[in-house]
């Protein structure tokens, strides 16, 4: 729910404790590139077997029996070097950097692998590499623990794990929950088909004006912004009464889409789950949630979200759960969220389903930064779901452990620690009042009890006083300014309380804040102290009524950064309301994700000591990149470009005509393949963002002091958002590049966003920007007409990127399919449409055309007016080629682009076109 008494001293990374699981450094005088690993950095050596650790140790196998290695080429990743490793044998498993994969081969595979000209080194994959730190510390001190394992095969791997003596409490999604002594781990960790063991923790919830002031929601409201035209996923406790009926007087359910219960199931030896359905009893946290994201507010306007008119779909995870065995030593009984799913995957997939593009979560681990297996699943949905972008908490392990006055950093949770979430910190609220529904007689105990001075809201006169940070959180907040420091008012600081980054690989997170203390948002109608006749059966308690006294029946206070993730969750749903609206463009994840980072706004008092004067510029552990802005980010002031796949070494460039005058800000994201959990860097393609003045300045990505970019530095090796911000930008033509410094399992997409003045009025999409909605496919049908069957994702045929691709053709009879989007094709540039393709074909003729693949331009009544470009059975091949054409010729028309695809009366022909483009 809101912050509580976290008590946890924020740690720095240390060195692996004890000998059990640390794997030594390897040889004394490395050479050539590491391998990143989360035990430390192993600078293999040709020639030279891993180092490895006894009973931990690779075990022997058959020369043809397949087993897990290690593979590194000698530099950035070409495409054509995984394609000759893939040949030699080995099924790729994932990216480790740098340079490297894990694959599965036979010993007879590797040898043939070695021989590769730029393969550098071959190696036996060490088990000791499978556990993560906070599992090792747990078999360091001797004492038996509950660990979550990731396995190959579930039955297999369940089978072995009983035969260590382990007790196996669950198996479901590719997962054992299982209670074992240190011993039994150490010989899961080394089973074949086991690929990772973390430590077992259950997520705990991460507990108006705040976004239609503070946010600017109400500015982008006035140009018709309001979500109206999206669908917002939220996965929390429960909603109200649990059904649309009954879920929150001001979400209509007309906007409920869908109330979704997740059920917690019972794990033998572990715990026993008690549903009770999609209510929310206990917190009210999700219904709190729920309504920051959606509410159309009260009659007075009270609890009014930025995207009040967008559609809910909720997914209940809460029930009561009685501990028993090895979990009681861990756990009271009560209330956790053990109805999310082993595989995250499959919550995201059934809201997906169910039409949200925006997934709000306000829940975690602490995790202190590292790169779980939670936020590997988060991670690996949005990389093949590039529409949808899922939002999280940062966590409210902001601590003073030090009492040097100013919140430590590396305190991030997990999922937030993703590469491709946008990560929610929680900053101040302001607000005019804090009032309090003065009928209520009741006297707060507790935390509040010197807050309230023992009175009720009646007493208080209906208005609460507001308490320090340090009269709640005296032991993590000892010293001032924190200590004093009132917990709302100010909205140019920190919620002191809000996890902060960077994760252990070094990357910048939170990505962003908004308000998250003293929130004001819905009241679950359940069990609520002196409204209700009576207290929740189940605990015998009421519901939390939140922090202080409640407004009213309907609206309580929280605080925590579970407060601030649904306020930017319903502003990306705003966000992308704006490009629904005025591009017709279904916005990526990535675009969404740059808006929101490119507009938002600097805070000035992020240590909190009661002067604005900016002592931690943005990027900063404290605030990310900034505060949400959704004024800026709808003002459509911005240029912007959904970006097709770039390669290793491969660029795309933009030139904008810049005036002076203006800051010009330039932000990079794009939605990266998730990371090995066994890698100490989870960036897996690497893009660099650089920005050329017209003098042949050059400005890197991510190279700031000050709040703004400098000449010099090197490229960003660890984040997939990169910025660039010149504060003071001279006249004239700008170029901006995007370069693949390492796609090693790419092509990598991505998307920009520009500010400036740009020396025009012009608001139409600048240089290079996508025309085509969904031009990847990647949201099915979306934005295509005609044979909308033909977009699939079937594994018969390779995706260029991301999952799915168009598949026209392959009927082996007389058929004719097409796809088509209608555009408006600017009156200026040089616009051009592009797309790959890749054909398979039955024919066995080296001279006719049987069957065509033609592009062609049509007018807007369906007229055909030109064919562009004709591929046929001819032009078979057995990997993606690109096609460009001019469409010059169409400036300031409205023209329609077809794909159309045509057989003959036997033997098919497949047109798999992917990735397609009209910039």
């Amino acid at each position: 729910m809101g912050v509580g008494k976290s008590g946890r001293a924020v740690v720095a990374t240390a060195a692996l404790l004890g000998a059990a699981l640390s794997v030594p450094v390897a040889h004394a005088a490395p050479s050539g590139p590491p391998i990143r690993l989360i035990t430390g950095d192993f600078y293999p050596q040709p020639s030279k077997a891993a180092p490895s650790v006894p009973g931990l140790d690779a075990k022997a196998v058959g020369d043809n029996d397949a087993t897990s290695y290690l593979v590194q080429f000698t530099g950035p990743v070409r495409a054509q070097w995984v394609g000759s490793l893939q040949a030699a044998g080995a099924q790729i498993v994932e990216y480790l950097p740098d340079f490297a994969f894990k694959v599965r081969m036979t010993p007879a595979q590797a040898r043939a692998a070695e021989k590769l000209a730029e393969v550098r080194w071959v190696g036996r994959f060490q088990p000791a590499w499978k556990v993560d730190k906070a599992a090792k510390r747990k078999i360091d001190s001797g004492k038996p623990g509950v660990y979550k394992v990731k396995a190959t095969n579930l039955t297999q791997a369940k089978s072995r794990t009983e035969q260590t003596g382990a007790v196996v409490t669950k198996a479901a999604d590719s997962t054992l929950l299982v209670a074992a002594e240190p011993s039994q781990v150490t010989k899961i960790a080394g089973l074949d088909e086991v690929s990772w063991v973390e430590e077992f923790r259950i997520p705990i919830k991460h507990n108006e004006s705040a976004a239609g002031v503070i946010m600017r929601g109400n500015v982008a409201s006035t140009r018709g912004y309001d979500g109206s035209t999206q669908t917002v996923a939220v996965a929390d406790t429960g909603l109200g009464g649990g059904t649309k009926t009954t879920a929150h007087a001001d979400v209509p359910q007309e906007r409920i889409t869908a109330i979704r219960d997740w059920a917690s199931t019972s794990a033998a030896g572990c715990y026993t789950a008690r549903p009770d359905g999609a209510k929310d009893v206990d917190s009210g946290h999700g219904t709190h949630t729920a309504v920051s994201v959606v509410s159309g507010g009260d009659a007075n306007g009270l609890g009014k979200a930025a995207a009040y008119k967008a559609k809910l779909v909720f997914q209940a995870v809460e029930d009561y759960i009685d501990m028993t065995g090895a979990c009681a030593a861990q756990y009271p009984d009560g209330y956790y969220l053990l109805g999310l799913p082993d595989d995250l995957t499959s919550l995201f997939q059934q809201a997906y389903d169910d039409g949200a593009r925006i997934h709000s979560n306000s829940w975690g681990s602490s995790d202190a930064g590292a790169y779980t297996d939670n936020a590997r699943q988060a991670d690996a949905f949005a990389n093949s779901h590039k529409d949808m972008l899922i939002t999280f908490s940062a966590g409210n392990d902001g601590a003073d452990a030090n009492s040097d006055g100013v919140v430590d950093s590396d305190s991030m949770g997990s999922p937030a620690t993703g590469k491709n979430v946008l990560s929610v910190g929680a900053s101040e609220n302001k607000r005019s009042s804090w009032t309090c529904d003065p009928a209520l007689t009741y006297v707060a105990t507790g935390k509040e009890t010197p807050t309230v001075g023992g009175k009720s809201c009646k007493d208080l006169g209906g208005t609460q006083p507001l308490p320090t940070w340090g009269a709640w959180w005296p032991d993590n907040y000892p010293a001032e300014p924190l200590k004093s420091d009132v917990q709302a008012g100010n909205d140019q600081q920190m919620a002191v309380f809000s996890s902060r980054g960077p994760t252990d690989d070094g990357r910048i997170k939170p990505d962003v804040v908004a308000p998250g203390s003293w929130i004001v948002s819905g009241y679950s109608d359940m069990y609520q102290q002196q409204y209700d006749s009576a207290a929740n059966p189940q605990n015998g308690a009421w519901q939390h009524d939140g922090y202080g006294y409640p407004v009213n029946s309907k609206y309580k206070y929280f605080s925590g950064t579970s407060m601030s993730n649904p306020l930017a969750a319903g502003g990306a749903a705003v966000i992308r309301d704006f490009y629904k609206k005025k591009y017709t463009l279904d916005a990526s994840s990535a675009l969404v994700k740059a808006t929101m980072i490119n507009s938002a706004d600097d805070l000035l008092d992020e240590n909190n000591d009661g002067a604005d004067d900016n002592d931690f510029p943005v990027p900063n552990v404290h605030e990310g990149w900034g505060r949400v802005n959704l004024d800026r980010a709808t003002d459509a002031a911005a240029k912007y470009v959904e970006g097709t796949g770039l390669s290793t070494n491969g660029v795309t460039e933009y030139s904008y005509n810049v005036a002076a005058g203006q800051p010009l800000k330039v932000s990079l994201a794009y939605t990266d393949k998730e990371a090995s959990t066994t890698a100490a860097v989870s960036l897996v393609n690497d893009l660099d963002l650089e920005v050329v003045a017209p003098n042949g300045t050059v400005y890197r990505g991510n190279v700031f002091s000050g709040g703004w970019t400098q000449t010099g530095g090197s490229a960003d090796r660890r984040n997939n958002v990169e910025n660039v911000y010149v504060q003071n930008p001279a006249a004239g033509t700008w170029k901006v590049r995007v370069k693949g410094y390492n796609v090693p399992q790419g092509p990598q997409t991505y998307a920009l966003v520009a500010r400036a003045s740009f020396g025009t009025t012009d608001p139409d999409p600048g240089p290079g920007q996508q025309l085509l909605a969904n031009p990847g496919f990647e949201s099915g049908a979306t934005g295509w007409t005609g044979t909308t069957a033909a977009i699939t994702n079937s594994t018969a045929r390779p995706a260029h990127g991301g999952s799915y691709y168009a598949a026209l053709g392959g009927n082996g009879s007389t058929s004719t399919e097409s796809l088509y989007q209608q555009i408006a094709v600017p009156a200026t540039g040089t616009p051009s449409v592009s797309y790959w393709v890749r054909i398979d074909t039955a024919e066995t003729t080296t001279r006719t055309q049987y069957d065509k693949l033609q592009l062609q331009v049509l007018n807007s009544s369906g007229t055909v007016l030109a064919t562009l470009g004709t591929l046929s059975n001819l032009d078979k091949n057995s990997s993606y080629v690109q096609k460009t054409f001019d469409l010059s010729a169409y400036r300031g028309q409205t023209i329609r682009v077809r794909w159309q695809a045509s057989e003959d009366s036997s033997l098919q022909t497949t047109f798999a076109v992917d990735d397609t483009s009209v910039s």
